[in-house]
């Protein structure tokens, strides 16, 4: 790096200082529009996301940012570079989960925006032009699926999905609200790129971290190595017959409560065996969903039904898919042992994705130059799978949160973000 470069990176750096109010401001703004009780909701394609678009749309412009909506409605923000004809994404989504957090996604798109407008302000250009997208409904409690608005922009949405798909909330399809939003498109379109991925030089992701860990380590930047793949089985249960408690002995029952608790106990004893074994510390399991019927269940009643779901997840795909093998293979020997039947409904889920090996790196690098304790790790879902699996660099620079994510105590410091940023810098000015 050169003498002027590091001068310019120091005047960079001090501008990004100076916006810590403004960010705080930017946040606060939006979190009161999309306000839902204690926490945050912020449905996709409904006007409390249109709105967080629009704050950052009348800022962005007052800065002199040229913003506004891609081909398939999502919202960008625009610095021109040097080299006019290709750019850096950076980006992340502008929904929240029902009764959330403001900062998952949001934080993102607010970076790349202060990011851009800290450069106008020191008069620097950029090598290639920076564009900043806010994605519309990646959460997938909406429609059912997730990153809509990355899936339509890369022409990865199934046609059929704009009329099958129906909003929770409002009951309307998604080619419905694309269509308030003035974009005009069907089936046949659905599946067709609006991006040249020949001209995107990478893809970079701010995004706070959706676990305990960097917090746990004392940790303020994480650099994002892969993102899991998972196996998901939402509606999968467990049926066996309802008897009385008191008059079935055990070898006669079929309880669906106790076969099903050995499933998960098992579960989590292969999933041990294999963190033990090494190498598989990314590896998730999670039963998230597990009730009996409340219309049937009693005190004194043998359980004839459960309802659960199950969740394996990992960074290798070999071992994830090894592991879901090994339960449902007990889910067989339990169906003979207990004589109950296990039924796992549908399956739906991704591939783990391998982030770029230079762009982690220079996320190392950048925190390491600014001083700053850095731990390389695994992330869960985000709208950079779809850019990577595409074959465009994708890098994630995550920031510690104190409470979780997806939850109304959602958490982060101002201090850390803005690190954050400064850190995203440094891959967007020179991502090659």
């Amino acid at each position: 790096m050169t003498h002027e470069d590091i001068q310019m990176l120091k005047k960079f750096d001090a501008e990004i200082d100076k916006l810590a109010q403004v960010a705080e401001q930017l946040f606060l703004k939006i979190a009161e529009a999309s306000r839902d009780g204690e926490g945050i909701t912020r449905p996709a394609y409904c006007e409390q996301e249109t709105t967080a678009g629009n704050v950052l749309r009348e800022f962005a412009e007052a800065e002199g940012l040229r913003c506004g909506p891609d081909a398939v409605g999502n919202f960008e923000y625009e610095l021109e570079g040097k080299d006019k004809n290709n750019f850096v994404l950076m980006g992340s989504h502008l929904d929240s989960v029902p009764i959330g957090g403001n900062y998952d996604g949001l934080a993102g798109v607010v970076a790349g925006v202060l990011l851009q407008v800290a450069l106008k302000r020191c008069g620097l250009v950029p090598k290639f032009s920076l564009k900043t997208i806010g994605f519309r409904g990646e959460e997938s409690p909406w429609f059912g699926t997730a990153y809509i608005g990355s899936r339509l922009l890369l022409g990865e949405f199934a046609g059929e999905q704009l009329t099958s798909l129906t909003h929770s909330l409002t009951g309307l399809t998604l080619q419905q609200h694309l269509h308030e939003l003035g974009v005009s498109i069907d089936a046949a379109a659905a599946g067709t790129k609006r991006l040249d991925l020949n001209c995107v030089k990478a893809y970079l992701e701010l995004h706070i971290e959706q676990g305990p860990l960097l917090e746990a380590e004392g940790v303020p930047i994480g650099a994002a190595l892969a993102i899991r793949g998972n196996i998901r089985r939402p509606f999968a249960s467990c049926r066996g017959e309802y008897a009385h408690s008191a008059a079935t002995p055990r070898h006669l029952r079929k309880d669906a409560v106790i076969a099903t608790a050995h499933l998960v106990a098992a579960a989590d004893r292969f999933w041990q065996e294999l963190i033990d074994a090494g190498g598989n510390d990314d590896l998730i399991i999670n039963f998230g969903v597990f009730a009996t019927n409340a219309a049937e269940h009693a005190l004194t009643k043998v359980s004839g039904e459960v309802t659960f779901s199950l969740n394996v997840a990992g960074t290798n795909n070999a071992v994830r898919d090894a592991l879901y093998e090994r339960i449902l293979n007990e889910a067989a020997r339990l169906e003979r042992e207990f004589r109950v039947s296990f039924d796992f409904g549908s399956k739906v889920g991704t591939d783990a994705v391998q982030l770029d090996a230079g762009l982690i790196s220079k996320t190392e690098k950048a925190a390491n130059e600014l001083g700053l304790a850095v731990l390389t790790m695994p992330t869960v879902g985000h709208d950079a799978a779809l850019f990577a699996r595409a074959g465009v660099p994708a890098g994630m620079v995550l920031i510690r949160n104190q409470n979780g994510s997806h939850n109304v105590h959602e958490s982060m410091e101002i201090r850390d973000f803005l690190d954050g940023i400064k850190v995203l810098a440094r891959c967007a000015l020179e991502p090659i």
